[in-house]
């Protein structure tokens, strides 16, 4: 909790101290998701989710910058027929009769930011995520099936209409985010996100 509320009052000096800058600018966006957990057990499909929230934008020459946001994340995924029998050791670990999850992170990406032209602006970097609600029920006795954190790779392209942003990305989960000990088999997420975002100012 305290490296959290470290990371967050960071955030906001950092946000106050370039508000003043003149390449400095923020805004709200929103993102339709596509999202996937994939490892043993999880279906491949890429259930459609939401992605909203604030950014910034901070150019300190004319083609580079960086761009900070915090999000709010709804994802999913799908256990496979055999779910069961893969993760059956004990009653501890009996899969229920759940074959849906749903996922709700805070999601904090920190992107470097590339503009070729005025128009166009290329982002790169990683964003970390924190399961604070998980509705899903793969695990009796009220276990935890995934873990609280993710951290994921993140690339992506925006087109600058005026104040209006047009974005599309990828992100590459980097750990292991399965919290079944027994057996251990790795779960990586996977997101493709298409949104708009407006900036005022």
């Amino acid at each position: 909790m305290k490296k959290r509320l470290l990371l967050a009052g960071v955030l906001l000096v950092f946000l106050g101290s370039a508000a003043s800058a003149q390449g400095f600018h923020y805004g709200l966006k929103a993102s339709l998701m596509f999202s996937t957990i994939q490892g043993d057990g999880l279906k491949s499909s890429y259930p459609p989710g939401f992605q909203g929230g604030a950014f910034a934008e901070w150019d300190f020459s004319k083609k580079w910058g960086i761009q900070p946001e915090i999000l709010f994340t709804q994802a999913g995924t799908r256990k496979t027929d055999d779910f069961q029998s893969r993760y059956y050791v004990s009653e501890g670990n009996t899969s229920s009769s759940s074959n849906k999850a749903k996922l709700s992170y805070v999601t904090i990406p920190l992107l470097f930011r590339y503009s070729p032209i005025k128009d166009l602006t290329f982002n790169l970097g990683a964003q970390y995520s924190y399961l604070f609600f998980a509705n899903e029920d793969f695990l009796k006795y009220n276990k935890d099936a995934f873990k609280k954190t993710d951290i994921g790779a993140v690339a992506g392209v925006q087109v600058n209409v005026a104040n209006v942003r047009f974005f599309g990305r990828y992100v590459l989960g980097l750990n292991n985010v399965n919290d079944i000990t027994t057996p251990q088999h790795t779960w990586k997420s996977q997101q493709i996100i298409l949104g708009i975002g407006v900036a005022f100012k």
